[in-house]
């Protein structure tokens, strides 16, 4: 006869229960990898990027370039060779001062955008900014072709304060938003407006005339964008560390913080209430004294260890007079001193005076507090 073999049922709680964790951690590296990768894929969002669809891209105008028959090279570099070239700088910030001054003497017409105080001193333009204005309709009130043919223009951003030598268009009242100047065969134009060829504004009064007349005076138009972008360069004062840090450090760094909390919460799910247990062996009283002592001559707790010996003696003596435990201190400085003989001064000093400065001080208040306890009792 051989004996039936039974498979018991599947448990699927304790299943569940002892892969829940690695399933959770598996779940939460799978979402964050498609959290970065949606990040990583997503399409750019810079200020007047040509490939930018967005409110605040350029790939408007970079249509209309390309419908002019203008080459349109979005870079991330500054090119070598610039001859026949327009050079579009939308975001001057992300560039060294060398770049810039290097593309200040290229063979390049240079169109930047929202110039600051830095880029301006490595451009050679003796101009400052002067205020930040609200969009608002500006007239071109100058003798520049580009400005003149656009008329009006829907302006928001820097202005700038300029010397007399530079064709200054655009005047808000606090300085002007587009400055000019020559250079050798070719132009240089600063306009402080980061707005005005966006996607959502290019269609505004003359912006477009405007972008047009600058951008298209040369077949080939260099649109340079650093990647990754960044307000620091190398040749700023005010770079900060997190600035050295790789990008992908920071996501790394929160997923670490997620699986550490998880971890966490599942750890804490396992404790219990506090449950109390006899200890396993009876330790003597004298030995736990002992012990403590120890730890406070090792800690050097002087003030502690007199504590300690004044609150023992101030306990038992509260007893024995019958003050009770929660007899005020003159009642007790009073008591022991009428029961003793005692000056109240002296035995206030020896209940509750200083911290003993020293071992040979802290010995010697135990032994009078020992004979002061040992007077009172013999004086019942």
């Amino acid at each position: 006869m051989t004996a039936a073999t039974i498979e018991a049922p599947l448990d699927l709680r304790a299943v569940w229960q002892r892969w829940r964790f690695p399933v959770i951690v598996i779940v939460l590296a799978l979402a964050a990898a498609v959290a970065l990768a949606a990040v990583e894929n997503a399409p750019p969002q810079r200020p007047l990027d040509p490939r930018d669809a967005s409110p605040v891209g350029a790939r408007a105008l970079a249509q209309l370039l390309q419908q002019r028959g203008v080459s349109v090279d979005a870079v991330a570099s500054v090119p070598v060779d610039l001859a026949d070239t327009t050079v579009f700088v939308p975001d001057p910030q992300s560039l060294t001062i060398a770049e810039l001054a290097g593309l200040n003497a290229s063979d390049a017409d240079l169109v930047v955008v929202a110039p600051q105080g830095r880029e301006l001193d490595a451009l050679a333009l003796d101009a400052r900014p002067t205020d930040q204005i609200r969009e608002r309709t500006v007239r071109p009130d100058c003798r520049l072709p580009a400005a003149t043919i656009a008329g009006d223009i829907r302006f928001s951003g820097t202005t700038y304060a300029a010397n007399t030598s530079l064709s200054a268009c655009y005047a808000t009242g606090s300085g002007v938003g587009l400055l000019s100047a020559p250079r050798r065969d070719h132009f240089i134009v600063a306009i402080g407006s980061a707005r005005v060829w966006t996607n959502e504004r290019l269609g505004d009064n003359g912006d477009a005339a405007l972008a047009l007349s600058l951008l298209s005076t040369n077949p080939r138009l260099v649109w340079l964008l650093p990647k990754p972008p960044t307000l620091s360069p190398s040749d700023r004062d005010h770079k900060g560390l997190f600035s050295l840090l790789p990008s992908r450090l920071l996501w790394a760094l929160l997923q670490l913080i997620v699986v550490v909390l998880v971890l966490a919460a599942w750890r804490a799910r396992r404790l219990g209430p506090v449950v109390g247990e006899a200890l396993p062996v009876v330790v003597p009283a004298a030995e736990t004294v002992r012990g403590r002592a120890r730890l406070m001559r090792a800690a050097r707790a002087r003030g502690t260890a007199a504590g300690e010996l004044r609150m023992a003696t101030v306990r038992r003596l509260s007893e024995m007079l019958g003050l009770g435990p929660d007899a005020p201190r003159a009642a007790v400085v009073a008591a022991v001193a009428g029961r003793t003989g005692r000056g109240a001064n002296d035995v206030d000093e020896l209940l509750y005076g200083t911290d003993p400065p020293d071992d040979a001080a802290l010995v010697t208040l135990a032994t009078a507090l020992d004979e002061l306890e040992e007077t009172t009792k013999g004086r019942r």
